[in-house]
């Protein structure tokens, strides 16, 4: 694990040794950005780098990732924690996740929709293991001693509020004169009440979070500028990103979380003109820039310990908690959209849509779960 960022073996044991008495768990929250896309979704991910490097024979790091490809807004964080999922329908989740993130792919190019079932491969990153249900999101961020969160949310949130995505948003520059998408993502950037919302939903996962265990070492990924929209036509997108980081940094200040800067790892390992996402080399470098930050916290600037916030009201609802909540997203954004005209309407009808699939997620999730109690039982 060499190269530009690295970390000393003797910093690592020492972090090893600081946690092998008590435990360590990693949890990761919850956009693609720590997911591996590049030239295989199979590869290893920011989480398993992270728990890889960690592990020891005094110390086997609980490690839960929710981060996923569909799943990915501050809202669902905030739902998987109040429903309490355990770790079975959590990795379920990843991977229905993939394939319905893959058929709005499909969708778009207007590709067969079986083609999308690829995505069921990805089982063998998220395959559920004997135990998994038994381990759950919320009870075990509450029992941990200074888990450690890897938190990376509110870029999804924000492509949505700005109706537009780094894949889309070249094309749709080049058609502004025909199509009205890229005047309306123009208007929403421009509008500041855009941005505050996304915060204020970054804001009640860290304040949920901290309501949960108080003692969360809570580490807050910026976004970068992807190499495909570093051209000066898409200089506004690159604005929005650095107002993005300035305000994840004043919300970082405010909640004692630390800020871990992705700019120059995103310059380093992101250099496709068609993927948005760092390489395997940049998950690996991304997990040694935490692990420096987290000794730092551990060692050199040791962190005073945070107020007690409320306490946080949880469930054991499961994946039904999330289909209830989805579900209910999806009727309130589609009667929304009858109140709205235009493009406005358009936007609003395809945002139901994808809580449509989040809601198909778990639907799924809950379907395998029914199959395999069924199966259990009959043995």
């Amino acid at each position: 694990m060499k190269g530009t960022f690295s970390m000393d073996e003797d910093k690592i044991k020492k972090l090893t040794d600081y946690y092998k008495n008590d435990g360590l768990t990693i949890i990761g929250m919850n956009d693609s950005q720590a997911v591996n896309t590049t030239s295989t979704i199979f590869k290893k991910g920011l989480l398993e780098y992270l728990g890889e490097i960690l592990t020891t024979d005094e110390l086997n790091p609980t490690v839960i990732n929710t981060f996923s490809l569909l799943m990915n807004k501050t809202e669902h964080i905030d739902y998987f924690l109040r429903s309490n999922l355990n770790l079975e329908e959590i990795k379920l989740s990843r991977v229905y996740g993939v394939v319905k993130a893959l058929e709005k792919v499909m969708s778009n190019y207007h590709l067969p929709k079986i083609l999308s079932n690829v995505g069921y491969m990805y089982k063998v990153c998220a395959l559920p293991k004997e135990g998994d249900a038994k381990i759950f999101l919320t009870s075990t961020l509450e029992d941990a001693k200074e888990p450690i969160i890897i938190y990376s949310s509110g870029g999804n949130n924000l492509m949505r509020e700005v109706g537009s995505n780094p894949y889309a948003i070249n094309r749709d520059y080049k058609r502004r004169d025909t199509r009205p998408n890229y005047n309306y993502t123009l208007g929403k950037i421009n509008d500041k009440r855009t941005l505050n919302k996304v915060m204020l939903g970054i804001e009640r996962n860290f304040y949920n979070i901290l309501s949960i265990n108080s003692s969360s070492d809570i580490y807050a990924l910026g976004i970068y500028v992807p190499y495909k929209l570093t051209n000066e036509e898409m200089k506004i997108i690159q604005e929005l990103v650095l107002k993005y980081n300035d305000h994840l940094i004043s919300l970082s200040e405010k909640y004692h979380v630390t800020y871990i800067d992705t700019c120059l790892i995103g310059n380093m390992y992101n250099r496709s003109k068609t993927n948005i996402h760092i390489n395997s080399k940049g998950q690996i470098a991304l997990a040694l820039e935490i692990l420096n930050a987290v000794y730092n916290n551990k060692f050199v600037d040791i962190k005073d310990n945070i107020k007690e916030y409320s306490s946080f009201d949880y469930n054991s609802k499961g994946s039904v908690g999330i289909m209830d909540k989805t579900l209910k997203d999806m009727k309130e954004t589609k009667n929304l959209a009858l109140m709205k005209e235009g493009y406005e309407r358009k936007r609003l009808e395809e945002i139901a849509d994808e809580h449509r699939r989040e809601y198909a997620v778990f639907d799924e999730v809950q379907k395998t779960l029914t199959k395999r109690k069924k199966r259990y039982t009959s043995n």
